[in-house]
């Protein structure tokens, strides 16, 4: 456009300047002057911007401009939010940018407002106010004074600023110096009664919300409530909601006020209170200036609820409005005056509705609302109202305004008595697609109103969730009202709620149980061993008056049989096994906050086992370390010569001290930190449920308590073994000290295998089981077999022979023969023996190497097999017999003595070694008749 009427007038810029000395120029753009204030608000001041050269700026010209000088100038001028802090900042550039363009369309396209045959170019002045009441009053008492007959203003009209409490502060001046003033940006109706030079653009307050109010009871509404900011226009919307619902039959729940300018913590508790079931309107009018809007959304997500019908005044349509809440500006509604699908065009500068949309969009890179559109009225129905006059009288211009019709871009624009717009509000809502529509009144309408508007739930499931679009993890579904997924599939299940909820198929877990056919072995074994040793211990109470079984003390047998038989009952626990500690959801599996009932009992199994297993295995080895310990008791005193009776009694306390040992620690354990069940997921699919897992019992400080235990149990083993070493020469037709040993090097040599093996197959539930279960087994059931079988074959099996070698061995004449004709030689020689230190060899002492051989080999064969012999003197069977070979030589050395005595001992250990030879006590007439010869 051209500008020569801009830099040919010089004088313009001086006296605009004249009354601000701290004023200044901070942007000329297409005609434009806009003015930077400062923060008093007291008095006209403002920051000095960046200087501005005006002259370079006004030669440009637009491309297709025929306009090259004006006759004179119109003066503009208005007040407008200009810093992005100021509350209706944005609101405010939106009706600035509107009248930006159509100054700039006018002046350039139309070279000016024609009058009386001149045309007249119009020169812009905006000056910041602040968006403050005291800002805008000393503009106008101070600034924005009206300029007439001044050789460089022709005429001197004024637009208002943003919302009805700054226009009101204009109104009065603008009346009281007869100049026209056109708001584009009030709607309260005190601002403009009795000002008949003041017209405003906007509907008022009283009918703004009628066509949302109608449209909401046609639809089914029944009950509403409203909230407004502290402020005139807010206030008066609201005002109005009383005589509308009376008039459409919607009851009001609530009214309530908050501060201007309210934040999201001034908000939370209305929203908080009107989603009680006791007030839940159907309709929530929220009268709020654009900055509160996203607030109040905020507040209703916070309180999870939301109205079936949400109605703001102010921000729908609005970039920033949906730039700040993004989706959830979906569905809700608003009144506006205005539409980009009016069927209009402005007179003026022959723009449509939607072409003033697209150039705004073009100019601002925002969207045009009814604010913009409304602002860009004003401008065009004043130009209209200027030109009809064709003169610049403030009376003609007003007269004109007050009774004409203006078609603008805003559409048919006229005012009623009070100069306030006669066109009725239009019922906007954004439609699933985050575009405005205009829903009422039906005969301009866009689309479909949505009533009731979807829940949050349901709104977040539709469009931030996969249930109706599906995935790889999920199938398609509908969403529901209350956000969860509708599936379409039989076989799946709705998931989760809002942006979680999806239609999946829940996979089928491996829990990891161990198998039956496992189980099946499992018990398979506890009955073989459970029937060895119930059957052992019944064998040892049967036969517990026999030589054997007495000389090996049945109450040990017995202890050995139950402590396996215990350690035998741990094999049951550890088959048992469980789910989560929590129940699952049965319809999508997942693990809620409800307590498994069953959880109890694996818990019980988990510290079962340990007390099953410990208890048993130190009932079963104390048994057997009490039993060498009597050996080794025993075998001492035979190496003194001495006879030594070892009562149960006597080694009882080593038992007791095993078993209490364990116990304690076991209990401390149960007391402080007792193996718990727990669950473990080893996989998931994509939706995050598992398709395995693996239970196991855990203790927290389980090393605490085993430790110990594994320290005692193997120091228990090694010294067991030691004693069976310093024992391995001790000899017996029953070789039970053998079998001991054996036992206790079996229990080492598992333990040594499984410790590995149970390291490896720790995660691997079947395995872990079996190899349990075998270490189990076999620990009870080798010692079992090695303590009693040999007792078994030698009563039941070997018993026979036995007997018919003895009856040949008696026979012979010349064994009795040989024993007689020695027994006084014997018992000389016995006393030769005594007199001789142990250490004395045959040529010292005179006698026969054989006897010195003989000699010898009694001292370091002088031993007691644990429990083979018999002591006749002991009932309890405690043996302390000397082994045969020591009773060899003493029937050999008194073959041929006739020494009484001598007979009577040899008699002695003869029936004692017949008596285990035959096992039972009635066997015994050879003994009983070498001692018969003696009387």
């Amino acid at each position: 456009m051209s500008r020569k009427w801009y830099a040919s007038s010089p004088s313009i810029l001086l006296l605009l300047l004249a009354p601000f000395q701290r004023l200044a120029f901070a942007d000329v753009t297409r005609g434009t002057v806009i003015i930077k204030r400062g923060a008093d608000a007291n008095s006209i001041t403002s920051t000095f911007l960046d200087d501005v050269d005006v002259y370079a700026t006004a030669d440009e010209a637009r491309d297709g401009s025929s306009c090259t000088s004006f006759d004179g100038i119109i003066s503009f001028a208005h007040p407008m939010s200009l810093m992005e802090g100021d509350k209706f900042f944005s609101t405010g550039q939106l009706q600035l940018k509107s009248i930006e363009m159509m100054v700039d369309e006018i002046n350039s396209q139309r070279c000016g407002v024609g009058v009386d045959g001149k045309r007249y170019g119009i020169e812009l002045t905006t000056y910041g106010d602040d968006s403050s009441k005291d800002k805008v009053g000393a503009i106008v008492e101070n600034g924005m004074l009206p300029i007439r007959n001044s050789t460089s203003i022709d005429a001197s009209f004024w637009l208002g600023p943003y919302s009805s409490g700054l226009t009101g502060k204009i109104s009065p001046h603008a009346n009281a110096t007869n100049t026209i003033l056109v708001a584009g940006g009030a709607a309260s109706t005190p601002v403009f009664r009795d000002n008949p030079t003041i017209f405003g653009t906007f509907p008022p307050t009283s009918k703004y919300l009628a066509q949302a109010i109608k449209a909401l009871a046609e639809a089914g509404a029944r009950t509403v409530s409203s909230v407004w900011e502290d402020a005139s226009f807010t206030r008066g919307v609201c005002a109005a909601l009383d005589a509308l619902a009376q008039e459409h039959g919607l009851e009001i729940k609530s009214q309530t006020e908050v501060p201007s300018s309210p934040s999201v913590a001034d908000l939370d508790p209305v929203a908080r209170n009107l989603s009680m079931s006791e007030t839940d309107p159907d309709v929530v009018v929220t009268c709020v200036y654009a900055e509160a809007c996203a607030n109040w959304i905020s507040s209703l997500r916070g309180a999870k609820w939301s109205p079936k019908a949400q109605v703001f005044t102010v921000c729908i349509g609005m970039d920033s409005f949906q730039e700040a809440v993004g989706l959830d500006a979906m569905y809700m509604t608003g009144i506006s005056p205005w539409d980009p699908s009016l069927p209009t065009k402005d007179d003026v500068v022959g723009w449509s509705a939607s072409e003033f949309a697209e150039s705004f969009f073009s100019y601002t890179s925002r969207t045009a609302t009814y604010h913009s559109a409304s602002a860009a009225a004003s401008v065009g129905a004043l130009v209209q109202a200027i030109e009809r006059s064709d003169s610049f009288d403030s009376d003609r211009i007003a007269s004109i305004l007050s009774s004409e019709e203006f078609t603008t871009l805003y559409g048919k624009l006229s005012f009623d008595g009070n100069g306030q717009s006669k066109a009725p509000s239009l019922f906007l809502q954004y439609n699933e697609n985050a575009t405005v529509q205009t829903v009422y009144p039906l005969e301009s309408r866009s689309g479909d109103l949505v009533y009731p508007m979807p829940t949050w739930e349901h709104r977040d499931c539709s469009f931030l969730s996969r249930c109706e679009t599906g995935s790889p993890a999920s199938v398609p579904g509908a969403c529901r009202e209350d956000g969860s997924c509708e599936c379409e599939d039989s076989e799946a299940i709705s998931s989760g709620i809002g942006p979680d909820a999806s239609c999946i198929i829940v996979p089928s877990e491996d829990i990891g149980y161990v198998s039956a056919s496992l189980v099946a072995l499992g018990l398979s074994l506890f009955s073989i061993q459970a029937i060895m040793s119930l059957s052992c211990a019944a064998w040892t109470v049967r036969y517990r008056s026999t030589n054997i079984v007495r000389g090996s003390q049945p109450i040990f047998l017995c202890l050995v049989c139950f402590g396996a038989f215990v350690m035998n009952l741990a094999m049951l626990p550890i088959g048992i096994q469980g789910k989560y500690r929590y129940v699952q959801d049965p319809m999508t599996g997942e693990v809620t906050d409800v307590p498994n009932p069953d959880i109890s009992r694996v818990d019980a199994a988990c510290m079962a086992v340990p007390w099953l297993f410990s208890m048993g295995f130190s009932i079963l080895f104390s048994a057997l370390f009490a039993k060498i310990w009597r050996v080794r008791m025993v075998l001492k005193a035979a190496a003194r010569f001495k006879r030594k009776t070892v009562q149960p009694k006597d080694v009882a306390i080593i038992m007791v001290c095993v078993v209490a040992i364990q116990a304690v620690i076991l209990l401390c354990w149960q007391l402080i930190d007792p193996m718990r069940w727990q669950r473990e997921i080893i996989s998931s699919d994509y939706n995050g449920y598992s398709t395995k897992s693996v239970g196991y019992c855990q203790s927290n400080r389980v090393l605490r308590f085993l430790t110990p235990l594994i320290v005692i149990d193997g120091m228990m083993l090694l010294y067991a073994l030691h004693l069976c070493f310093v024992t391995r020469n001790v000899s017996s037709d029953l070789q039970e000290g053998h079998w001991i040993t054996g036992a206790v090097l079996s229990i080492i040599q598992i333990l040594i295998i499984s410790i590995p093996i149970l390291i490896i197959t720790e995660n691997n539930n079947d395995a872990f089981y079996f190899v349990r279960s075998a270490i189990i087994f076999l620990m009870s059931s080798t010692v079992t077999a090695l303590i009693f079988f040999p007792k078994m074959y030698r009563l039941h099996f070997a018993r026979h022979q036995r007997r018919n070698a003895t009856s040949s061995a008696m026979s012979r004449p010349s064994v009795v023969s040989q024993i007689r004709a020695s027994a006084a030689s014997a018992s000389a020689q016995r006393d030769s023996l005594r007199s001789f230190p142990s250490n004395a060899s045959a040529q010292d002492t005179g006698m026969p190497a054989r006897w010195g051989n003989d000699f010898q080999s009694s001292n370091y064969k002088a031993s007691v097999e644990n429990n083979d012999g018999v002591n006749n003197d002991d009932p309890g069977g405690g043996n302390s017999e000397v082994v045969d070979d020591r009773t060899r030589i003493s029937t050999q050395n008194a073959s041929s003595s006739n020494d009484c005595d001598t007979k009577a001992v040899l008699s002695e250990r003869s029936s004692s070694s017949k008596a285990l030879d035959n096992g039972d006590d009635d066997d015994n007439t050879t003994g009983d008749a070498q001692a018969k010869s003696c009387q």
